[in-house]
């Protein structure tokens, strides 16, 4: 199940576990030095799931000039290949005509099967070679 809050309708664990998923996804095993935590979270919706009580996979949904915009995808690394990134963005899919995103390179044939598109050419975001997509219903 998908849960999807705004950043006052999370719970002070919530918002705990999600900064402590990014933190050890983005921060520790990808090794970025770069804040995580922006303005954004604020006014942002929080997609995420939940396995046992704790959130295991997440992402956050924001609207740049209109454009719903899929940020900070993320899945604990003990629950990847189960499905739950695709389930969250179906989720998005569904309630969404189109949607934009930032995929780092190795993540683009994933966002392919799901039907999003390569827009433009490869750029760097924090020290990692990026590719925007789009999807459109």
């Amino acid at each position: 199940m998908v849960f999807i809050k705004t950043f006052d309708e999370l719970t002070n664990l919530e918002l705990l576990q999600i900064m402590k998923l990014r933190q050890e996804v983005f921060m520790v095993e990808q090794k970025i030095i770069e804040t995580d935590i922006d303005s954004h979270d604020e006014t942002c919706k929080h997609l995420f799931i939940k396995r046992g009580g704790q959130i295991v996979s997440y992402a956050r949904l924001l609207y740049i000039n209109e454009q719903p915009y899929v940020g900070r995808v993320v899945t604990d690394i003990n629950f990847r290949n189960q499905g739950l990134s695709t389930e969250i963005i179906e989720y998005l899919k569904e309630r969404h005509e189109s949607l934009a995103l930032s995929a780092q390179l190795p993540k683009v044939p994933f966002y392919k099967k799901l039907g999003f598109q390569i827009v433009g050419k490869k750029y760097m975001e924090a020290g990692i070679p990026h590719q925007k997509m789009i999807y459109i219903k």
